[in-house]
């Protein structure tokens, strides 16, 4: 019995022993074994994504149009802006200025073909003056022509629409003055009759009237000159000799 017994304890032990060597080999299966490798990746700082990087357009100034030597055209980096046979320009003299109307249109020899040659028109006529705004994407101009000289009208050419305005009729004493500080509001002399004239400012963009100074024919001896900006809304001019203030 005794022997028996001693076998059965025997036999229960290696039973345990067998059966922890199989936990311990599972065990050991199942653990990842850290090589060098992961342990230098583990010792490695976190890496971050570096930001994208955009590239913005560079921002470019538009080149200050000048007149052209013969004043048909106005011009800016060698390219030509506006020509004075413009469409605008052309069909404005020949239906608004009144020297195509009824008689005049014969008064003269060379009339006919000034109203209805564009070439002819071309010859006749030129830029007496132009200002340049300070964005320099905005230019007032001053027209005169060989016929009804010394005569003028005044326009406005905004270069971001390609689009001229004409703002005064073809009388004497007309003159596109010049732009505020910033360009804002522009000022140009108009409503003459008999060498008295009065002046007119504007907004630069939509062209509402902001200040309104002016007489009517039937006031004789009144003349209103504009004198200098103070800001982009306030102005000094003169009536006849007195000096004024105007905010708008």
């Amino acid at each position: 019995m005794n022997k028996k017994g001693f076998a059965n304890i025997v036999l229960i032990v290696l039973v345990v022993i067998l059966a922890g060597a199989v936990v311990y080999f599972a065990l050991v299966k199942k653990s990842p074994i850290l090589t060098s490798e992961n342990q230098q990746t583990k010792n490695l700082p976190s890496q971050q994504t570096p930001p994208v990087k955009t590239n913005n357009p560079p921002v470019t100034t538009p080149v200050a149009p000048s007149l052209s030597a013969d004043k048909k055209s106005l011009v800016a980096d060698g390219k030509v802006l506006l020509t004075i046979d413009n469409e605008t320009i052309f069909n404005w003299f020949k239906t608004e200025s009144q020297l195509c109307d009824g008689y005049n249109l014969t008064s003269t020899t060379d009339r006919k073909m000034f109203c209805e040659n564009i070439t002819s028109f071309k010859n006749l006529t030129r830029f007496a003056s132009i200002v340049v705004a300070p964005d320099k994407m905005k230019i007032g101009f001053t027209i005169e022509s060989d016929t009804l000289f010394p005569d003028k009208v005044v326009g406005i050419f905004l270069r971001s629409t390609n689009k001229v305005y004409i703002l005064t009729n073809y009388y004497l004493g007309n003159e596109f003055i010049g732009f505020s500080p910033s360009g804002k509001n522009f000022v140009y002399r108009g409503a003459c009759f008999e060498g008295d004239c009065g002046f007119f400012i504007k907004d630069s963009d939509t062209l509402d009237v902001k200040g309104d100074f002016h007489g009517t024919y039937l006031d004789s001896g009144i003349n209103y000159s504009f004198v200098r900006w103070i800001s982009d809304n306030e102005a000094d001019y003169k009536l006849g000799s007195e000096l004024k203030r105007a905010s708008f």
